[in-house]
């Protein structure tokens, strides 16, 4: 009866992962804790990503619930090593036949605790019941979950967007437009790259929410090796009314605007660099132009370097 209720743990997960296009392997030879390898494959056909999977299938793991997590225990020396120094990253799922709840979590030295407050023998991971395996949030997740070390997971992020930073060094314009829904705590909007490297002119979606967080604080985040300033042009005629408004009079006989405040000019320099576009207090729009700054400068002097052939490369000092 184990056995076959193991079994339907194995069913559900690889079902669910079919219907969101990732690939299942079973792994029946299991004597330290991988039931199944999930890999998720790009419609050019580039791996993405490849994960390992523990799961535990039967009411009983659901048994012990703490701070809106399910704890996972019966965890020993040997499995926490090897699922935090395993080369692939691995997930606990726990999935409930009876109602067919099926949640997740990382095993990771920071979600694997050991036990008697870090004096016990054995390890638990607490589980979020809202985790909900492979619903959108957590298939986003899954996909760009990694136990790489950082300075190689921010290097590859940088990496991503070399691209990007190339352009602009050879004279192309990368600039972020974006809408903002300000009101809505969701983080949802529009956020794109448009990209002119002097040949075309192409546009690069982010299909992405910043729940709770201002975009004005995304944007850095977002492309940390950038500094932002407003494409004027774009901003021109909003700019222009607000000048009007604060620092002119309208000569009625005259037919003109008059400055009794600052010129244009003196006005736009006072502006933020990093400004919207209002709309009514529900959107704000974002048209800004991308340049490089000193991480991106240093990122495209380094990346030359590690990309060619170094003649001293595996020379290494050796220990006493």
């Amino acid at each position: 009866m184990a056995n076959e209720t193991e079994q339907m743990g194995v069913s559900y997960c690889s079902w669910i992962a079919a219907r969101n296009k990732w690939l299942f392997r079973n792994q029946p030879v299991n004597d330290i804790g991988i039931d199944a390898h999930m890999e998720f494959i790009e419609e050019s056909g580039k791996p993405k990503q490849l994960l390992a999977l523990q799961i535990k299938s039967g009411i009983s793991w659901f048994k012990e619930k703490k701070d809106g997590c399910i704890v996972f225990r019966s965890i020993n020396e040997r499995q926490y090593l090897y699922w935090t120094t395993n080369s692939l990253p691995c997930i606990v799922v726990l999935y409930n036949p009876e109602d067919n709840m099926c949640i997740w979590q990382k095993l990771t030295s920071e979600t694997i605790e050991r036990t008697s407050g870090g004096q016990g023998k054995g390890f638990f991971v607490k589980v979020p019941l809202e985790q909900v395996f492979l619903n959108e949030r957590s298939n986003n997740k899954l996909l760009s979950y990694t136990n790489l070390p950082d300075h190689i997971t921010n290097y590859n992020f940088l990496l991503s967007q070399k691209a990007f930073m190339q352009i602009i060094q050879e004279g192309g314009i990368v600039k972020l437009h974006s809408e903002e829904w300000v009101n809505k705590s969701s983080g949802r909007g529009k956020t794109e790259l448009i990209v002119d490297d002097g040949n075309s002119i192409r546009e690069y979606s982010y299909p992405y929410w910043f729940p709770f967080t201002p975009y004005t604080e995304v944007f850095p985040r977002l492309f940390p090796w950038a500094n932002f300033s407003i494409d004027e042009d774009y901003y021109e005629e909003y700019d222009e009314a607000f000048w009007r408004e604060y620092h002119c009079i309208y000569d009625k006989e005259e037919h003109e605007w008059l400055i009794v405040g600052d010129t244009f000019e003196e006005y736009r320099k006072k502006l933020d660099p990093m400004r919207s576009i209002d709309y009514s207090g529900e959107v704000a729009e974002y048209m800004l132009i991308l340049s490089l700054n000193d991480l991106g400068k240093s990122f495209l002097t380094v990346n030359e370097f590690i990309t060619q052939n170094q003649v001293y490369a595996d020379a290494r000092p050796e220990k006493d």
